[in-house]
């Protein structure tokens, strides 16, 4: 009786378990998915312009790298110093404080700070950057190896935007592209940027 009892009890643990929601495992996959980016990272942000414009070609792309980030016709358009502190507070939360300088052509400066919050909730990733006068939310997707891929997707004011941000021990860095403004969506981007921060 007692094996019968035991046997009965084990089959309805099988079987509670195997009803959890999709969205509850994928997150504890997710457990710890931001703690590589705790600390203080240290360096600079491009913002390149398309030379040759927007065109026909591969509009939005997804499969970015570095190596097709440099094959593109590009010339600087302005540079930020960049400072970015996190600190996770727990296995699916975890908050920032960045620091952009914004540096003019006569060789002004300009500092704002911005708070960030990036959390796993309901199996998805999300990033929020609280800036003076605008809060930006981008949805993530975690590939493995360290890399998540941010994007958003705004019609009014156009804000559209897509970038891999990767991390290791020494540095963290980021790459992608936006549209914004008149851009067409349906041509190449106009913008591109990239990101290269030292661990402090």
């Amino acid at each position: 009786m007692k094996t019968i009892l035991f046997l009965i009890a084990v089959l309805l643990m099988i079987g509670c378990n195997s009803q959890k929601p999709e969205a509850e495992i994928i997150e504890s996959r997710l457990a710890n998915v931001f703690k590589p980016w705790d600390g203080t990272w240290e360096g600079k942000f491009y913002i390149y312009e398309d030379t040759l414009g927007q065109r026909e070609g591969e509009a939005q792309p997804e499969n970015i790298s570095y190596e097709y980030f440099q094959s593109l016709p590009l010339k600087l358009k302005s540079v930020i110093e960049a400072k970015h502190v996190y600190v996770s507070e727990n296995p699916f939360l975890q908050k920032g404080v960045i620091t952009d300088t914004y540096i003019s052509e006569d060789g002004t400066k300009m500092k704002v700070s911005s708070t960030a919050v990036n959390k796993v909730e309901n199996g998805k990733l999300k990033c929020i950057v609280t800036k003076p006068g605008e809060t930006v939310i981008h949805q993530g997707k975690y590939l493995g190896n360290n890399t998540i891929v941010w994007h958003r997707n705004i019609e009014k004011p156009k804000r559209i935007e897509y970038f891999y941000e990767t991390v290791d021990s020494l540095h963290y860095k980021i790459i992608g592209w936006g549209y914004y403004g008149n851009d067409d969506p349906n041509l190449t981007p106009r913008t591109w940027f990239y990101g290269d921060y030292k661990k402090m």
